[in-house]
This record gives structure tokens, sequence and C-alpha cells, in this order.
């Protein structure tokens, strides 16, 4: 309504408060307190409005977070043909694409870590790195479950921050950690370009 009737001025004030909630900056982002539609309160939007609102009003620093915050929703929210929610193909398209990308990636990094150069033959018999016993079987169960963790199915998408203690001991959990946070930057660096929206986040 701001940009329909000419409102520049509180359009820019409107802007300026949706930075925090959609971020350019991954240290931005990891110290955010509120992300995505929480910024709108209550009702809170649906992710696929919030993501037409800003393609259709070039709000283009938030859209590569925005398209991830819809995808989180899952598919099905992802593909809803209710008004106001439905994602222009192409839009649709690029997301589902782009995540797909962002998944890839991760699951890159779990197999690094099950098969390459991060497992180590860990005593703990609770813990996914111990592949003391039949390792070719104890490597895949880690395989699994790592790619389950950093690709976040269980709690929130690739950025998320799940435990990896809930699978290992604590102390394989802090020495993977750093690892984990490396690959969730470079997630987030990618972000823009496998979105298509633009070639890095200081482009957009």
């Amino acid at each position: 309504m701001a940009t329909k009737y000419g409102f520049s001025d509180l359009r820019e004030q409107l802007v300026e408060d949706l930075k925090g909630a959609y971020p350019t900056k991954w240290e931005d982002f990891e110290s955010a307190r509120i992300l995505g539609e929480d910024v709108f309160g209550s009702p809170e939007p649906h992710p696929n409005a919030v993501l037409n609102l800003f393609t259709e009003q070039n709000v283009r620093f938030a859209i590569p977070f925005a398209s991830y915050c819809a995808y989180l929703g899952g598919f099905a929210a992802l593909m809803s043909d209710e008004p106001g929610t439905a994602l222009p193909r192409h839009t649709l398209a690029r997301t589902i694409y782009g995540m797909g990308l962002s998944q890839r990636t991760m699951t890159h990094a779990a197999y690094r870590i099950a098969y390459v150069d991060n497992l180590r033959i860990c005593p703990e018999r609770a813990c996914v790195l111990n592949a003391g016993i039949n390792p070719r079987e104890r490597r895949n169960e880690a395989l699994r479950k790592v790619s389950d963790v950093l690709s976040g199915r269980r709690q929130g998408g690739v950025l998320s921050t799940p435990s990896l203690g809930d699978i290992t001991c604590e102390i394989c959990a802090r020495e993977l950690e750093g690892y984990h946070a490396a690959w969730r930057s470079t997630c987030w660096r990618q972000l823009p370009s496998v979105l298509g929206v633009a070639g890095s986040w200081d482009e957009v």
C-alpha cells in the first residue's frame, strides 16, 4: 500500500525494519533473534505469501532467505494453490531447484565425515562414529544419520543447528561442531546463486 499510494518514506522504513529478519550476512543470521515471517507478528503470514510480496515489490535482499523459509514449509505448503499463496511457476521451480543444491552440499559434507577425513574410530558403543565392528555397515549407518542431522531434516533445513550430540558422544560432537558450522556457512554463501536471485550476497 505504501508503494501504491506513493508513501516512499514509509516504504523505506518498512523495508528497513525487515532487514533484521531477512539478513544478508552470515553473522547477522546467526545472531538474529527474529527470522523470517515471525517479524510480521500474529497472525503469521504464509511464507509463500511473503515470498510473493518481496518478489512483486522487488525487495531483493530479502528474497533468498524468504525462498529458504518457503522451502522449510515442505512441498505441500510450497505448492499451495490457496489464494495469495500460490507461487509463480518460475519462483517455485527456482526455489525447489536451489534448495535441492543446498541439500546436496550437506550430503557431501556428511559423506566426508563418514568416509573421508573426519570419522574417527570412537570407542563409545552408543556413538555413531564407533566403526570398530563391521566398519562398512557402521559407516553406512553413520552416513545416513549424520546426513539427516546436517540436512536439518528433523529441525529446520540446512541452515539450522541441530545437535550432533544426539547421535555421537560428547567428545565427537565437539570435534564435529566447527566442521558443521563451516558447511552451514557455505550453504549460506551459496543461497543467492543457487536460487537464481544473484551471484552473491553483495550483488543482492
